[in-house]
């Protein structure tokens, strides 16, 4: 770089003395003499721009955090816009992998490839014109000293060139970091920010008692690591919940889980396996290891055991053997019609506490039991009559559907957050980078590239 800049400046010196020989050329003829000034005004700019090398970078850097400009800002949002378009595209791909499974490969042919392919484009864009940048402002120190030496070529051979890339080195190094400011104040934020987080997979939900026995009627409640609800579904009586469904669906982030049974509720943290594009949809199972369930909505709990044994299950009762080191509690939960019986030790028990309440539109009694240290075998005995079959009501929330605003009976719901992305990502930016280059143009003109308003006002000095 320094070899550049003495090359540089012996060439300026060559340009000034070359007008000074054309000068004392006895040569009458005007169309000569005329280049002689010229060229000492080229020699001494270029003079000028040599040493005001290291003033160019210190201007840059003044003026860059006089306005603001932050390249860690800039890339922190260049990143994070990436994993946007990223988790669009893998929402979209699971998509038409779901309308494929339902025998829609035509929709997902003719809509959601078109949108994955404009959004790959969109990618290429966004780390092409990064990696422009960046390899500006990378190189821009050896950029700098490259075209102060075309500038400083005699008879102006490549000085339109020297003084382009100088005013673009100068004027991207100091208005690039600005991009994100301009893009969320020209273009809204984009409706897939959810989907930059928690991503989109196609699951079924099972849950299993200490026994294995599925779980019937649970509700199941999605929430984000900062809880944030991102869906809640209702299991059938079988224990199953089709998020499989297109417009269902889970994250495929790490989420926080609750389930609630009852008006019981255990939460846990869920690591899914990784998005995957196949037809067959994923498995999420929980086991309740302290929870066994008699019939639909009738249950029992054991809390702070030391170790349980089952000696026998039927269908409206259960015998337990609990070895307890410190002093437990039994928890037993139906409709409120029901009749319970708890006997512990062959001895028949009265519940400590007992409470009715509403859940899902259904009336619900819990019995609390306390049990003492030591060994004890428990037999608990339901009586249900009648109701032996109730389903419970909830208002579910789809997670693609309502959270992330995906639906395939309204395909404006796919094409929209496509077309806000491009517009915020893709026409924004060209905006931007078109104003920068009209800026570049304008002040390499000042610096002699194609109207010399500088160097002529040194004559006029002169």
């Amino acid at each position: 770089m320094v070899d550049l800049l003495v090359l540089a400046f012996y060439l300026s010196v060559l340009t000034y003395y070359l007008g000074v020989l054309i000068y004392m050329l006895p040569i009458p003829i005007y169309g000569v003499k005329r280049w002689a000034p010229q060229l000492m005004v080229d020699g001494i700019f270029s003079a000028i721009l040599v040493f005001s090398y290291s003033t160019i970078q210190w201007v840059v850097k003044y003026v860059s955090g006089l306005i603001g400009a932050d390249w860690s800002e800039y890339y922190n949002w260049f990143l994070g816009e990436v994993n946007i378009v990223i988790g669009s595209i893998a929402a979209l791909k699971v998509i038409g992998v779901g309308l494929s499974s339902m025998g829609l490969s035509f929709l997902a042919n003719s809509l959601i490839s078109p949108l994955v392919s404009s959004l790959t484009y969109l990618l290429m864009f966004l780390a092409t014109a990064t990696l422009f940048v960046t390899i500006i402002t990378s190189i821009s120190s050896t950029l700098l000293a490259i075209g102060i030496l075309l500038h400083a070529l005699p008879f102006r051979i490549a000085r339109a060139s020297g003084a382009t890339l100088i005013a673009i080195v100068i004027v991207f190094s100091i208005g690039t970091p600005l991009l994100p400011q301009f893009v969320n104040s020209i273009a809204p934020q984009s409706p897939q920010k959810g989907l930059t987080s928690y991503n989109y997979l196609l699951a079924d939900i099972y849950v299993y008692d200490a026994t294995g026995d599925p779980v019937s009627y649970y509700l199941y409640e999605v929430y984000s690591l900062n809880n944030t609800l991102l869906a809640r579904y209702l299991a059938d009586l079988n224990g199953v919940i089709r998020a499989s469904l297109v417009d269902k669906g889970l994250p495929c982030s790490r989420y926080k889980a609750v389930i609630d049974l009852a008006g019981y509720k255990y939460e846990t943290i869920v690591d899914p396996p990784e998005c995957t594009y196949s037809i067959r949809s994923t498995n999420i199972s929980h086991i309740l290891d302290n929870l066994i369930v008699i019939k639909p909505l009738r249950f029992i709990a054991v809390f702070n055991y030391k170790s349980l044994e089952i000696y026998r299950k039927e269908e409206y009762n259960i015998s337990l053997a609990i070895n307890a080191v410190e002093k437990i509690v039994l928890l037993v939960v139906s409709l409120s019609k029901d009749s319970i019986n708890v006997s512990i030790n062959g001895t028949l028990i009265e519940p400590s506490e007992k409470t009715t309440y509403s859940w899902g539109g259904l009336s619900f009694s819990a019995y609390i039991y306390p049990i003492e240290y030591g060994y004890h075998r428990v037999e608990v005995r339901f009586d249900l009559g009648v109701y032996d079959s109730v389903e419970p009501s909830f208002s579910e929330i789809y997670y693609a559907r309502d959270t992330l605003g995906l639906t395939i009976e309204e395909p404006l719901s796919l094409i929209y957050p496509v077309s806000s992305l491009i517009f915020r990502l893709f026409i924004a930016p060209v905006i931007y980078f078109s104003i920068m280059f009209s800026a570049s143009l304008a002040l390499s003109r000042m610096l002699g590239g194609s109207s010399a308003k500088i160097a002529r006002l040194l004559v006029s000095a002169g």
